[in-house]
């Protein structure tokens, strides 16, 4: 069986560079903690390639029995992307990104990404801070189903240095999802923390899906604590097999994620899932999606 990771994260040194010059605006304490940590691992990155980059991703890959991986690049850094996924463009996948989904130029950015390479767009609400009822992104939502693009979001927590979780709960998604039926909206990490206002985006709709991506940590925050187990079986109750995209949520440090994988390939087979559908969550879904063949 064949295994698409369809939540992964490339950072490089050039990309670390452009986070590092948005900065400046920041409060000076909390810019302060994050350029200490962030120069840090900036070291570990300033002598590889791309190509070295896509070595290791290949080799990991290779270990863990992926077939292929879906890239999210930090920093919107679509150009250096389509660079990285061009060195084995059938096994490195490109999600884009948009500065500002919200601008007047974004749905022409958009239209580019298809001769980029790229399978879809991600956005990140309480980073970029929109909510995404917001009529000022109903052009790109048109764009994107203009093209037969999905859109994956982050809602919920996250550990990126600055955010704001006013932006987080992915219930304002609900008019979108009802008026672009033709676009696949996807929902990273189970909702990070608003898990049940994620089962409620199930409810009389098809377009929704959820990734199953990191260490979903966000439980530890989340009444009752649930198991992972619990959470895949009301994933699963809500959206079915169909709708559920494996992802590790993985990245250079610390590298691919073995112990998610083998966690949630565990966690699947214990819901005595026919061979079937834990091919759709592992690699079919991901497969149709993204026009793999």
């Amino acid at each position: 069986m064949g295994i698409i990771d369809s939540h992964l994260h490339l950072i490089t040194a050039s990309m670390y560079r452009r986070i590092e010059d948005r900065f400046p605006g920041v409060r000076q304490a909390a810019f302060k903690e994050v350029r200490s940590r962030a120069s840090e691992r900036f070291r570990q990155l300033e002598d590889l390639t791309l190509d070295d980059h896509a070595r290791m991703w290949l080799t990991a890959f290779d270990q863990a029995g992926v077939e292929a991986g879906a890239f999210i690049a930090v920093g919107e850094a679509n150009e250096e992307l389509a660079r990285f996924i061009a060195i084995n463009p059938r096994r490195l996948l490109g999600w884009g990104s948009l500065s500002d989904p919200r601008h007047p130029d974004a749905p022409r950015i958009l239209a580019e990404f298809p001769e980029m390479g790229f399978i879809g767009l991600k956005l990140y609400p309480p980073i970029q801070r929109f909510l995404p009822n917001d009529r000022a992104l109903y052009p790109l939502y048109e764009k994107a189903a203009e093209l037969g693009l999905p859109i994956l979001f982050h809602f919920g927590i996250t550990v990126a240095a600055f955010y704001d979780l006013t932006y987080a709960n992915p219930l304002p998604l609900s008019a979108p999802v009802k008026e672009f039926p033709e676009i696949t909206f996807i929902i990273a990490h189970f909702g990070a923390g608003f898990f049940r206002e994620t089962l409620f985006l199930a409810y009389h709709t098809e377009n929704v899906y959820v990734d199953t991506s990191g260490t979903n940590n966000w439980r530890d925050y989340h009444p009752g604590n649930p198991s992972l187990e619990e959470i895949f079986r009301d994933a699963l109750r809500a959206f079915g097999p169909s709708r559920i995209l494996f992802g590790t949520d993985s990245t250079f440090f610390g590298g691919y994620r073995h112990h998610i994988l083998a966690e949630q390939v565990e966690i699947l087979h214990r819901l005595d899932l026919s061979e079937h559908d834990l091919r759709l969550i592992l690699e079919g879904n991901a497969r149709r999606l993204f026009r793999l063949g």
